[in-house]
């Protein structure tokens, strides 16, 4: 029961995420669990989205983070970080150059980071995506103000005190075992009757759990523990 409260908050606040968005003038948002340094993105990181999910994808390769260079140093900070495709452009770098034709084909010239310490060592990143002038000094504290308060409602769902680590419950199973037969999120939720939010929702809390990074090792670590066949 808490797993599906869970996956009903989470996409509770998914809407507000993307309403907050639209506010600000900006079109789309990622919410999503920071990869150590040299890891790829997986989509399994990204708990809510309003990206296009072969976008998403196609950064397996790529490092959507690495790609925007998101610096150590603003990680360790906390403060919010803006960039632009004119200064990613600026640098002589293939995977910068890619990233920004990926961008520009989705009408992106902008964006924002929120980053927030969450524990056993893991941080989420809140990012959002515009095309607009970047954001005054009055926009970017609200909206620190707000990225702050949804980053940290988020860990609570997703770690509230006292529940139990380690369990994967009866639908996250489920997920895993559609997961390791080549399904993608939307096809899983086609098939079980929920959102991609919500099949993303229990394959990262699964992830947690199961102390993996992404899908695939989340995939090969449940079939050794015969928790799949």
């Amino acid at each position: 029961m808490r797993d599906i409260d869970l996956a009903a908050e989470i996409e509770i606040l998914a809407r507000l995420l993307a309403s907050i968005a639209s506010h600000f003038g900006l079109i789309h948002f990622t919410l999503m669990d920071v990869p150590k340094p040299r890891a790829a993105i997986a989509p399994a990181l990204v708990h809510c989205t309003t990206l296009p999910r072969p976008f998403i994808e196609s950064h397996d390769h790529v490092g959507l983070l690495r790609s925007v260079t998101f610096v150590p140093a603003h990680r360790r900070a906390g403060t919010p970080l803006q960039w632009s495709l004119d200064d990613i452009l600026k640098c002589d770098d293939l995977s910068r150059t890619d990233f920004a034709q990926r961008m520009r084909a989705l009408g992106i010239n902008m964006g924002v980071v929120f980053t927030f310490a969450a524990d056993m060592g893991r941080q989420t990143a809140l990012l959002f995506f515009g095309n607009r002038e970047p954001l005054g000094s009055k926009e970017e504290l609200a909206l620190t103000r707000i990225a702050r308060r949804a980053l940290r409602r988020h860990g609570e769902l997703r770690d509230p005190p006292g529940h139990p680590m380690g369990s994967l419950s009866a639908r996250e199973t489920e997920v895993i075992r559609w997961t390791a037969e080549g399904k993608t999120s939307h096809e899983i939720g086609g098939i079980l009757g929920l959102s991609d939010h919500t099949v993303n929702a229990y394959l990262a809390n699964a992830i947690r759990k199961m102390d993996c990074v992404n899908r695939a090792q989340l995939v090969a670590k449940a079939i050794r523990l015969n928790i799949i066949d």
